[in-house]
């Protein structure tokens, strides 16, 4: 039942946005963009995380390419509720490689047994905006702080949702845009799951006008896991 509501409501959201005329600008500041990637995810000894991502984006209505995306992140456990993250991506576009460095912090906890809480609280600095290429120092810094909810519909399948404010240090607003997401994860192999997901997001950051992007995306994560070497004396007692 659940799982229907949710399909129902993804498409009435695509058939808004195939609806929606162009690329942004200040006549027309709606678009629909397509985000596709993968994620090969390791779960490291001593309470350690990585993940390697490729991603290409779409634009004007997803007919043009947009530009290619890789990163990789590394995320350390303190305990069973908070780790901390850093993540370096660069991205890939016919005027050039732009560069983006992160690091910060999250929380989660699990709430009765199907559904899960988390905080997050991001510091990143951009270096030039993808959106305005002209802009080719645009040494900026950015505060992000998520609040999600995930709900397991199935031992398999889970449904979330998430808010977050993004700021700009010196901005010309507190809210330089948002992104409110809603997602489906569904594992479709022994160690793959499919993320998709829509955001929108409304974006405060020109000075004369706002924009306005509906995203569309689609997310495959293989996770392996990393054994801790054994040593001689764990050998030996692995034999007896």
């Amino acid at each position: 039942m659940r799982l229907n509501i949710f399909f129902t409501i993804i498409t009435l959201f695509i058939f808004e946005l195939y609806g929606v005329n162009a690329q942004t600008s200040r006549l027309d500041p709606k678009d629909v963009e397509g985000w596709y990637s993968a994620t090969l995810k390791l779960d490291l000894p001593k309470k350690w995380e990585s993940s390697f991502s490729f991603e290409t984006r779409f634009y004007n209505n997803l007919k043009d390419y947009f530009g290619t995306y890789i990163s990789i992140d590394a995320t350390k456990n303190i305990n069973k509720h908070i780790g901390i993250t850093a993540e370096y991506r660069a991205a890939s576009f016919s005027y050039g490689l732009t560069h983006r460095f992160t690091i910060g912090m999250e929380a989660n906890k699990k709430i009765k047994k199907k559904l899960h809480l988390s905080g997050r609280l991001l510091l990143q600095n951009r270096i030039q905006d993808s959106y305005d290429p002209i802009i080719t120092t645009d040494k900026n810094i950015f505060w992000r702080a998520r609040a999600q909810a995930k709900y397991e519909i199935t031992k398999n399948i889970d449904l979330y949702g998430s808010v977050e404010p993004i700021m700009m240090v010196g901005g010309n607003n507190f809210v330089d845009n948002w992104r409110n997401t809603i997602g489906l994860k569904c594992k479709v192999a022994k160690k793959t799951k499919l993320d998709l997901f829509y955001i929108y997001r409304p974006d405060y950051g020109k000075t004369s006008y706002n924009r306005y992007f509906h995203i569309i995306g689609v997310n495959v994560v293989y996770t392996l896991k990393v054994k801790k070497p054994q040593n001689d004396r764990d050998k030996i007692k692995a034999t007896l």
